[in-house]
């Protein structure tokens, strides 16, 4: 099965991902808030892939989060430093039954990596192959073990070690919203995944896909996410959406891992991602045509600096928050 891989113009040397998002006791809560956060979205240094979707976390709370690439970023400092951005951050409440968070990484591009099971000119695009000057070449470095390391260009001259080999999450002393603004220090290769699926132009794998693989996969996410010795700090199984809203047929996992080595473990190893495999395969395998629901993933490992992460009122086993107490520091809403 052939799988694809992102090649961009040699200028090229960062990106940047973001995540933005509203947390709340209810979806409609999540919505009224994601959707006053839409206005910060716009402008001459605005992103150039905004995509939006929405999980439940392990505490029960909604999330509807945007997710947000800049190919330039000279564009997002811009953005993120307006009068405008900082302004409506900064004033965000801390406290009441909304919170919000943001997650953002500059991603070198010898620390990425990508794969999609289509073209960009085909079925599914992820945010770094919308760029306009990317090609998307045939890789021969996938379908085995380890193969996402070896698309690392970094991985050939540098460990990739963790500074948290071991995560242990903090024990959160309530489990309701914190009158809070907290930023978190991220420790050294800490790694990201977004993996996503596609079956909105499918016609004759949907059915298979949706009964079969769908449901395995969640599984796989739901365990990373309440399974805090896999490694995985946090993990959001997100639907996506419209800008307004409207569930689209695509959903994607996004999950932050300590390190490389704890994601390609549950990968090669663990019965729920052996499960996910296995059913991929057999629907793979017993179909009629090619393969028309997209897939596709990116992983990036992140060096220190290159990941900020805040929260406002947000429940202690957001994100990062899980880390140990240490890593937090408390920051004052008007800076």
């Amino acid at each position: 099965m052939p799988a694809y891989t992102v090649r961009f113009p040699e200028e090229t040397k960062t990106f940047v991902f973001a995540q933005y998002a509203c947390q709340a006791p209810s979806a409609e809560e999540a919505a009224r808030g994601a959707a006053s956060l839409s206005q910060l979205f716009t402008g001459p240094f605005k992103p150039d892939v905004l995509d939006r979707g929405s999980f439940v976390d392990t505490a029960g709370s909604h999330n509807v989060v945007w997710l947000a690439y800049w190919h330039n970023p000279v564009a997002y400092s811009l953005w993120q430093e307006s009068g405008t951005v900082r302004s409506a951050w900064d004033g965000l409440p801390d406290e009441g039954r909304v919170g919000h968070w943001r997650e953002t990484c500059v991603i070198p591009l010898e620390r990425n990596e990508t794969l999609h099971s289509h073209r960009h000119e085909d079925i599914a695009t992820s945010g770094l192959s919308q760029h306009p000057a990317v090609t998307m070449p045939e890789t021969p470095v996938h379908d085995y073990w380890g193969a996402a390391r070896d698309r690392i260009a970094a991985s050939a001259t540098e460990t990739l070690e963790p500074e948290l080999p071991v995560f242990r999450p903090s024990v959160p002393a309530e489990t309701g919203h914190r009158s809070r603004r907290v930023t978190v220090e991220i420790p050294d290769n800490v790694t990201l995944i977004r993996t996503a699926q596609d079956w909105s132009a499918s016609t004759v794998y949907r059915e298979k896909y949706l009964a079969d693989v769908k449901p395995v996969k969640d599984r796989g996410v739901d365990f990373l996410a309440e399974n805090a010795d896999s490694g995985c700090i946090a993990a959001r199984n997100i639907l996506e959406e419209t800008s307004d809203g409207a569930p689209l047929a695509r959903a994607c996992t996004i999950a932050w891992f300590a390190s490389l080595d704890h994601l390609m473990t549950w990968c090669r190893s663990h019965r729920t991602h052996l499960e996910i495999y296995a059913s991929f395969y057999q629907m793979a395998s017993g179909g009629e045509g090619p393969l028309d629901v997209a897939f596709w993933h990116e992983v990036s490992v992140l060096p220190s600096g290159s990941v900020s992460a805040e929260y406002v009122n947000c429940h202690p086993s957001t994100g990062f928050l899980a880390l140990p107490e240490h890593r937090h520091r408390d920051t004052a809403s008007n800076t």
